[in-house]
């Protein structure tokens, strides 16, 4: 009767330690947009890293593979966020589940603003100090990587003998008599991404007078804005649109190497790299451990693996880009690397928001 009484108590805190480990984090739980990788450490756990990203695991999975190859008793927790809700988290510093110890965004204005207003923590090392003046700032906020924001079209719904290599192109094909991409061309829209916001005002910035005609010839084409740009990368692979302008060209180049029906074109007139940026908060848990993986990133290791697994431009200019672009990037006439700094905020003023967004939205009409 003893032993059946201990079974039955081991059996109750069993149950008890699950719902502990289960219940008692609430605060930790994934939100509706957060999506959670845990990687396991190689060793007994000694430390934790959490990271906070916006770009989708896969494409950092290398990368902290290879980290925890040289510190194997490190758990690493990635959160994939979209860049407004890492944003923030970084301002709601006080929750001590939403806490990260390195911020990933591609939204390089937001990072830019959390260092301007005193959210992050100043590191300098030999990496950092190594990088191009303009890729980093302030010792606070460093750029790990570039992505070239191109245009993807489905080989099978659009001849490649006729697709665009250039702006001036792509206008000839959108002006067409037979309308050819009508309803199947995709945009992402900057009304419900912060990282499409950003695009799209340092898109128009580097277009000048020529972002009014293109961006009046996709609401005559009834372009279709998608939030997410998976989401418009999934109807694009489907072949239910036939062109998508603004997409990263890393999240591209993952789909067609699982072997979707899209190619990819670097715009030769004119190419805009957005810097994947890294900081870490003020708050950071684990301050340490974050120094040490964000000079991993920034280091020639590091380098070559984001070059190699996430298609990502190095910061670096010792390190050779993605063997995808090396044929095309040749060909393009002004490519664009966006600084670091606080040119950067211009757009994130309330009244320059709301204008460029009113003339977005008057620009694709009500289809849009």
């Amino acid at each position: 009767m003893k032993a059946l009484r201990c079974a039955a108590l081991a059996a109750l805190f069993a149950v008890a330690a699950l719902g502990m480990l289960y219940l008692a984090p609430a605060q930790a739980r994934p939100k509706q947009n957060e999506r959670i990788s845990v990687f396991a450490p190689r060793l007994p756990r000694q430390a934790q890293l959490v990271l906070h990203g916006s770009c989708n695991a896969g494409l950092m999975r290398a990368l902290i593979l290879d980290y925890q190859r040289l510190h194997p008793g490190v758990e690493v927790r990635y959160s994939h966020l979209d860049t407004q809700e890492l944003y923030d988290r970084a301002l709601r510093a006080g929750n001590a589940g939403e806490r990260a110890d390195l911020l990933l965004s591609a939204s390089t204005d937001l990072q830019t603003k959390l260092v301007n207003d005193g959210y992050a923590r100043a590191h300098r090392s030999p990496q950092g100090q190594a990088l191009p003046a303009a890729a980093r700032w302030r010792d606070e906020i460093f750029a790990y990587g570039y992505e070239p924001v191109a245009m993807v079209y489905h080989s099978g719904r659009l001849d490649p003998a006729q697709a665009p290599r250039d702006r001036d192109g792509l206008l000839r094909l959108l002006r067409r008599a037979d309308r050819p991409l009508l309803g199947r061309i995709a945009v992402q829209d900057p009304r419900d991404s912060a990282v499409a916001y950003f695009i799209a005002t340092q898109d128009a910035k580097l277009l000048g007078p020529g972002a009014a005609p293109l961006l009046a010839e996709f609401g005559a084409q009834r372009a279709q804005p998608y939030k997410r740009m998976d989401a418009l990368l999934d109807r694009l692979g489907d072949g239910e649109l036939s062109l998508a302008y603004g997409v990263f060209g890393s999240y591209a180049l993952q789909r067609i190497e699982r072997g979707a029906p899209l190619r990819l074109v670097l715009p030769r007139d004119h190419l805009l790299l957005v810097a994947r940026t890294a900081l870490i908060p003020r708050d950071a848990p684990h301050a340490d451990e974050a120094r040490r993986f964000l000079d991993h990133l920034l280091s020639p290791r590091g380098q070559t693996i984001l070059a190699r697994e996430a298609y990502l431009i190095p910061a670096s200019t010792d390190i050779a880009p993605p063997q995808a672009y090396r044929g095309v990037l040749g060909a393009v006439a002004n490519p664009r690397r966006v600084p670091l700094g606080l040119g950067l905020l211009v757009y994130l003023d309330a009244t320059r928001r709301r204008n460029f967004l009113r003339d977005w939205s008057a620009a694709l009409g009500p289809g849009g």
